[in-house]
């Protein structure tokens, strides 16, 4: 009987990768979460090396109980192809998700089956499934301890990649776009914010729920995230609006532009300190327009 040769596998994952998957387990000290991991590889013969380049979370419309977890599809799928556009070379790696909530240390029977029955799709697009399991909260850093999956297509094993064949390395990721990080001076002499931008989470959190059609994504060209979506308007119509987030100064900013509808304002020259302000005041002002133009 046939018995598949074990993989020789070496997997280089960004700290900054880990960072994204810790801080969204850091929401969620109850239910499981996760996401998927997307970046390239190389193969030759039994050999496989693989580099992760970006962490997409789980989305909006994620469900999560303490013992399950279901993504967002959709909205990964959309982040995954505007990524793809310049990075033609990125693949769907596999998927991350968390048992530290449950205590469960491995992947779980269903786990295991639903990443066979992945692999194993004629519409997956490589031999292989990689998976990362964070298992547990530590003291200590790094903040969880986590294990590493890996699938093949047509072989009934899992294997468990050994920490020696994982290597954290320095190198940036596509996705979440970075943050630029402004000096102590700078921070001193305008009271920007070191690091992370806190905005992003309330904003994700409100156009979920008030604009769910408008959506997050990253210009290379613009080294930016930018929200795009259409505005639905008073008069029946919509507009397509575009608010870019921009830094400058130790300040980050939103700007936005609006087009499709006969009575735009211009909004150029203007500011706002988060997306969900810019997309309130913009619709607000206008379907203001709109209505008194109608009563004239």
């Amino acid at each position: 009987m046939f018995k598949p040769k074990k993989p020789d596998i070496q997997v280089f994952v960004p700290a900054a990768a880990l960072k994204a998957i810790f801080d969204e387990c850091d929401g969620f000290d109850v239910d499981e979460t996760g996401g998927r991991l997307i970046g390239c590889y190389r193969k030759k013969g039994n050999r496989y090396e693989i580099e992760v380049t970006g962490i997409i979370g789980p989305g909006p419309k994620a469900k999560r109980t303490p013992t399950s977890f279901f993504q967002d599809g959709d909205h990964q799928e959309q982040i995954f192809r505007s990524l793809e556009e310049q990075n033609r070379e990125i693949e769907h790696l596999g998927n991350w998700h968390t048992h530290h909530v449950n205590g469960y240390p491995t992947l779980s029977s269903g786990d295991q089956a639903t990443y066979q029955r992945t692999v194993n799709h004629h519409l997956h697009n490589t031999d292989f499934f990689y998976a990362i399991l964070v298992v547990q909260k530590t003291d200590t850093q790094p903040r969880y301890k986590i294990k590493h999956f890996f699938f093949r297509k047509n072989d009934p094993n899992t294997y468990e990649i050994l920490d020696e064949n994982i290597r954290i390395t320095d190198n940036p990721i596509i996705w979440p776009a970075p943050v630029k990080t402004v000096s102590k001076r700078q921070d001193d002499n305008n009271g920007g914010v070191h690091g992370a931008n806190p905005e992003r989470a309330k904003d994700r959190d409100y156009f979920s729920e008030h604009h769910p059609q408008f959506k997050p994504l990253f210009s290379k060209s613009l080294d930016s995230i930018y929200w795009k979506g259409r505005l639905e308007l008073i008069d029946g119509a919509s507009a397509d609006v575009m608010l870019v987030e921009t830094e400058e100064n130790g300040r980050v900013f939103y700007n936005a532009t609006v087009s499709g509808h006969d009575s735009l304002i211009d909004f150029a020259g203007r500011s706002f300190k988060s997306a969900r302000e810019a997309i309130s005041k913009v619709e607000k002002e206008i379907n203001k327009h709109i209505f008194t133009r109608s009563r004239r």
